[in-house]
């Protein structure tokens, strides 16, 4: 055989051969790793533990700040006007806030904090506390400032609304009580939930997004009523909540689960494969990942055993060379004398 049909196809051979090495683990880098073999289970990705505890971290957020929802509700009225940087869109904007939520007063600064808008025509020309003192107000969220009065900052940072604290008291009062219908930004395919606070008299209901009248807990009945209506109704939803998050077989997973944050207890439900299904599709990613990994070790072997081959072969061509360049020379000698 010519030496050199035959490198070439050990050549082709050794190409052949590293393919499957190259699919085993040792051979992927990190992405490849947790897009082939990680990506088909969910149940090994931290991404649900860290999406549960953003929404009942926000939720109790949301639950203890009694201005919250006024600045949810203030963030809906901004978003219908645009251009929000001249003065007179402003001014558009001051007028359907003091309309809209009954406000005795309501002044609009910008970033700089300059006054674009106040129902005072004698207001400051600048906010006092935001330029000379320092006051700091987060994205989203309310102060009270040196003047007493209540200080909101849009979510996007570059404005300002200053309104009287009684205002907002009483906007907060009139809306109390139970909420439903609330759907969370965070979990918006199919997640239920209910919010409780814990009280000396029991269990207070703060929210759902369930119809407190729906037959969802098994042992409800269609005559349940609105258990915010009945007395001992919220204490008798959170022991069935409470009954149905106990752990239950093996392979059998609670139907609510209970996460506490200080006082507050809530129970979630959403969409998730069952504990079979997902025990089967670790069995069968660790399956793929020992096989690829076995297959990766074996064509390496063989490689290598390959190259030793080549190796031997090309010092016996050698040795062949030097020993017809030996005779060649010992002929030559031979001719000379």
């Amino acid at each position: 055989m010519n030496p050199r049909t035959s490198s070439r196809r050990s050549r082709i051979l050794s190409l052949i051969l590293l393919c499957p090495a190259l699919v085993s683990i040792p051979f992927l880098p990190s992405e490849w790793v947790d897009a082939v073999f990680f990506s088909p289970v969910p149940v090994l990705s931290s991404l649900p533990k860290l999406k549960k505890e953003l929404f009942s971290s926000t939720l109790v957020h949301r639950l203890e700040d009694p201005y919250c929802d006024l600045g949810l509700r203030f963030e809906y009225t901004i978003r219908q006007f645009s251009n929000l940087s001249s003065d007179k869109n402003a001014e558009s904007l001051g007028k359907s806030l003091r309309s809209s939520f009954r406000l005795k007063l309501v002044r609009i600064y910008d970033y700089n904090f300059r006054s674009m808008y106040s129902s005072d025509p004698e207001g400051p020309a600048f906010h006092s506390g935001l330029r000379l003192l320092g006051l700091e107000v987060p994205r989203s969220g309310w102060e009270e400032d040196t003047e007493k009065f209540l200080l909101y900052r849009s979510a996007n940072g570059e404005l300002y609304f200053q309104i009287p604290k009684e205002d907002g008291e009483r906007i907060v009062q009139e809306s109390t009580g139970a909420k439903s219908t609330y759907l969370p930004r965070e979990f918006s395919e199919g997640v239920l939930y209910w919010a409780f606070r814990k009280t000396d008299q029991g269990y207070e209901l703060l929210e759902t997004n369930l119809d407190p009248m729906s037959p969802l807990l098994p042992e409800k009945t269609k005559e349940s009523i609105d258990p915010t209506q009945r007395e001992g109704g919220e204490v008798e939803t959170h022991a069935l909540l409470e009954k149905f998050s106990k752990p239950g077989r093996f392979l059998q997973r609670p139907v609510w689960e209970k996460m506490i944050q200080g006082n507050m207890e809530i129970f979630l439900a959403y969409p998730r494969k069952s504990r079979a299904q997902e025990m089967l599709l670790i069995l069968a990613a660790i399956s793929a990942s020992l096989l690829s990994l076995l297959g990766g070790i074996l064509a390496s072997r063989i490689l290598y055993t390959i190259r030793a081959e080549k190796r031997y072969s090309e010092r016996e061509d050698t040795l062949k060379m030097k020993t017809e360049l030996v005779r060649l020379l010992g002929l030559v000698r031979e001719r000379t004398r």
